[in-house]
């Protein structure tokens, strides 16, 4: 307990100007003037939400100032980074408590006049924007010596943590998310000549509604350095992104070149695909700088197959090392973004787990102990070779599925219209079938019966046209030959799944 009477955090509450003097006079009245513990009123003021645990706990500590900024009465620390500090707050003069996000910039950079001027000065460059993938900033000024701005308050996580907790995205969703990023880089850049510099998943916040947006326009420059070697610039005091000093140091490009923000929207995606950051991941600052960081990214194929020849070229685009044969703009990019189609139904092949996942097969046959994950699931192969017939019986059968075979696509779809709830999920193969197969698997997502029937489309890999001919969804996917067994597990798990999850929504 600290070493506080109840009559002293009663006096620190009125003397702050978090809790006025009314509401003080109703705490006392519920828990008693003369008897009430410590305890007993902070636990009211905290019930009554006249203060917040970060509140409580500044004041126990003796801190008597950081509690308004402005009009905005802070409640609590959302996060801290480099620069500065974010804050949950109200407006409380305004009568109808809105809830902002304030930044303050950190005490260190308050008497540094370059910093300070440079911090006004992107801010008020950002305030003009208003974009539904930008955070606005609202309002910029300084109290006693200490520079903040006011934004939006986004209810949801940053994208750091959006990836840590889901570990990779599928491709429908990661498209969604770099497309908002790109849409309002693109308006920061043709509205007021505004580029990021500082493009990192920390500084894209999720919305609740799935919605991703930026914050942190230009603050990463806001400090300059006269260093002239990476060993100097990475011992300077320079908050400035290390990763863009980087990569402007390798490439010989300006600061503000929108080709750099591009380069690391392209990480962004790759990242969100593959589960692994296309940089090396390192706190020795001048291995960030290091040429060969940005020159030698591997190939997204070593994290994650199955990725459209599109999304492969534009990953590769946005991330070239020669800044000449990157995207020249974010429209050029969001072209290439927006042409992409059908990637709800693509079904990506995880890599990252192929050693364990083979080793797990290998231990659980030795021990006689298969999983039966298709227990109770009913697949429909629609294929007129015996030979993929006998195998997906044999391998799909031992983890527990029913398999129906049909060799005529049409006599198929005939079924299934018939009966939509006939198998969990039907597999249609070209090798054979041609056209006849794709143009099965294609009726499934046109015909509004069949359209919550999962289906696989499997095309051999010169097939390009089925390929791209195919009508995929979030229900309707396709994988290419050659094809591992685990990944048409995965697949099939993974459609049944969406499938009980639009049944259950």
């Amino acid at each position: 307990m600290p070493d506080l009477t109840t009559e002293r955090l009663a006096q620190l509450c009125f003397d702050t100007g978090i809790v006025s003097t009314q509401d003080l006079d109703k705490v006392w009245g519920e828990v008693g003037r003369h008897d009430a513990s410590y305890e007993q009123f902070s636990s009211v003021l905290l019930r009554k939400e006249l203060l917040t645990n970060w509140q409580l706990e500044r004041i126990a500590s003796g801190i008597r100032d950081g509690y308004f900024y402005g009009d905005y009465k802070i409640l609590y620390l959302v996060g801290a980074g480099t620069f500065s500090r974010v804050y949950r707050a109200v407006d409380h003069l305004s009568g109808d408590n809105a809830v902002r996000a304030v930044k303050v910039l950190r005490l260190r950079y308050s008497d540094d006049i370059s910093a300070t001027e440079q911090f006004l000065r992107e801010a008020r460059l950002v305030m003009p924007l208003r974009h539904p993938n930008i955070v606005p900033v609202q309002h910029v000024d300084s109290q006693r010596g200490r520079y903040y701005m006011v934004m939006d308050f986004v209810e949801g996580q940053n994208l750091r943590d959006f990836v840590k907790l889901r570990k990779h995205m599928e491709l429908g969703e990661a498209l969604k998310i770099i497309t908002d990023i790109t849409s309002g880089l693109a308006h920061a850049l043709n509205k007021g000549g505004i580029t990021h510099r500082d493009l990192k998943l920390s500084n894209v916040l999720i919305s609740s509604k799935g919605r991703a947006k930026l914050v942190d326009f230009g603050l990463a420059s806001m400090v300059k350095s006269d260093a002239k070697t990476d060993k100097e610039f990475a011992n300077a005091a320079n908050p400035r992104s290390i990763d863009y000093a980087g990569l402007e140091r390798a490439t010989h490009v300006p600061r503000n070149d929108p080709r750099s923000d591009v380069f690391f929207v392209g990480c962004m995606l790759y990242h969100m695909l593959a589960g692994h950051p296309p940089l090396a991941e390192t706190r020795d600052r001048i291995q960030r700088l290091n040429v060969s960081r940005y020159r030698d990214i591997p190939p997204i194929s070593k994290y994650v197959r199955g990725l459209p020849t599109s999304v492969l070229s534009l990953i590769n685009k946005a991330t070239s090392f020669d800044p000449d044969k990157r995207y020249p703009n974010h429209d050029q990019l969001l072209l290439d973004l927006k042409a992409v189609t059908g990637a709800e139904g693509v079904l990506l092949d995880r890599r990252g787990n192929d050693e364990e996942s083979e080793e797990g097969t290998s231990t659980q046959k030795k021990r006689g102990e298969i999983k039966h994950e298709g227990e109770g699931r009913t697949i429909l192969l629609v294929d007129s070779r015996e030979s993929m017939q006998k195998m997906l019986r044999k391998q799909l059968g031992d983890r527990g599925y029913r398999i129906l075979v049909m060799t005529d696509a049409q006599r198929a779809v005939a079924r299934l219209r018939d009966d939509p709830e006939l198998v969990d999920c039907a597999v249609f193969c070209t090798a054979e079938l041609g056209q006849e197969g794709l143009d099965g698997f294609n009726m499934i997502s046109e015909t509004p019966r069949m359209q919550r029937v999962p289906a696989i489309l499997i095309t051999e890999r010169d097939q390009h046209q089925f390929a791209s001919s195919a009508k995929l969804s979030n229900l309707q996917g396709m994988l290419q030959m050659p094809l591992k067994m685990r990944q048409l597990r995965a697949a099939l798990l993974q459609l049944i799944r969406r499938k009980d999850e639009v049944q259950a929504g």
